[in-house]
């Protein structure tokens, strides 16, 4: 699992113009605003779509690879 989460922050770093350690203490923050702030507009639009509709969020938050995001991030 180590694998794909270390796959999932370098894509990240790639699209957000951030280190994939920049993104893994955001996200282990909580922060979304420091991820946003490096996203286009486009990218943060649909974020924070998502973020304001409980209904998406928790769609999202129920994906599988959400899912392995947390258990990653909770074992740590």
């Amino acid at each position: 699992m180590a694998d794909n989460a270390n796959e999932l922050f370098e894509s990240l770093s790639r699209q957000l113009n951030m280190s994939p350690e920049q993104i893994k203490s955001s996200c282990e923050a909580g922060s979304a605003d420091d991820l946003l702030k490096n996203a286009d507009s486009q990218t943060a639009k649909q974020v924070e779509s998502i973020l304001s509709d409980p209904q998406k969020t928790r769609e999202l938050l129920d994906s599988p690879e959400a899912q392995a995001l947390l258990k990653l991030l909770n074992n740590k």
